[in-house]
């Protein structure tokens, strides 16, 4: 019995490691860039991007193949009273919640050959809150995973969101996000 499960055990774990995985996992900031400027100063950090000093987003993504993906994102941020906002000064901070639903197209493989760069085009629909007033969004964006190991990386992301309504506070804006991926 004892030779039985441990040969049952050796060949569920060979099957475990060959296995592809299927899900990354990320933990990251995210800045958002609402100043509606005409003046192409997309990073110019201290004066227009808002963030929170903390893990401010988190992703769950399921491989469907090799080249597509399926991610689901949570995000909070605060937009600050002395950042402009939609082309204005608001009179106090207010509280950011975003949950985004996006496909990925990973394109790397057949451009680059370097198997540690991973970029994406990535493109999804969205809700975001700002205090009591919501707004639907749709996404477009492009970012990156760069694996130091073969589960374990960094993901960049750049995502320009459209509010379905344009007379809110927050309706069209920027995105930018850095996290921590985790591959299983």
């Amino acid at each position: 019995i004892f030779l039985l499960f441990s040969s049952f055990a050796i060949v569920t774990q060979e099957n475990v490691t060959n296995e592809k995985p299927k899900w990354i996992l990320g933990f990251g900031a995210n800045f958002i860039d609402n100043s509606a400027t005409a003046d192409g100063q997309y990073f110019n950090v201290s004066n227009q991007w808002n963030y929170l000093p903390t893990i401010s987003k988190v992703s769950v993504e399921r491989l469907m193949t090799d080249q597509f993906s399926i991610e689901g994102v949570v995000a909070i941020n605060k937009l600050s009273s002395n950042k402009m906002q939609n082309g204005i000064f608001i009179s106090e901070d207010v509280n950011y919640l975003g949950l985004d639903l996006n496909g990925k197209f990973y394109f790397g493989k057949s451009l680059f050959d370097v198997p540690a760069f991973d970029p994406y085009l990535v493109a999804g629909f969205g809700m975001n809150s700002v205090d009591d007033a919501a707004n639907q969004t749709s996404n477009f964006g492009l970012g990156f995973n760069y694996w130091f190991k073969p589960n374990f990386g960094l993901r960049m992301q750049t995502m320009g969101k459209y509010g379905f309504t344009q007379n809110t506070l927050l309706n069209n804006h920027i995105q930018h996000s850095a996290e921590l991926v985790f591959k299983f």
